[in-house]
């Protein structure tokens, strides 16, 4: 619909769903599913309105995960921490994909960043 009162709902479910999805990112389990039932759309909606902000889902999980992964390999108190446990606290399970999309994203595998 292009009424306004629509775009509204939309725009107030895409925050809703970046608010939930900000909350639950280092869960390894969450799922765009687990999202739109907490919104109560289904998960073809919730792509819809969310790809309508520009935003695909996996990609804003994804973008979080490495963010959160990133802020923790920075922080001196997670210095005693292994990239494994720090991986898993930032809702990554497989650490060889982390690895991978780590560098891919900032030029550099996890222990050279923390390197640095």
């Amino acid at each position: 619909s292009t009424a306004p009162d629509g775009e509204g709902l939309r725009a107030a479910r895409s925050g809703a769903a970046l608010d939930h999805i900000a909350a639950h990112f280092t869960d390894p389990g969450y799922t765009i599913a687990a999202c739109a039932g907490h919104l109560g759309v289904s998960v073809r909606y919730l792509q819809i309105i969310l790809e309508a902000s520009g935003i695909k889902f996996g990609d804003e999980l994804r973008r979080l995960r490495l963010e959160r992964a990133r802020a923790l390999l920075s922080d001196p108190a997670s210095a005693g921490h292994r990239i494994t446990d720090i991986a898993m606290e930032s809702g990554f399970s497989d650490i060889s994909h982390f690895n991978r999309l780590f560098r891919a994203q900032f030029g550099d595998t996890p222990t050279g960043f923390r390197g640095h």
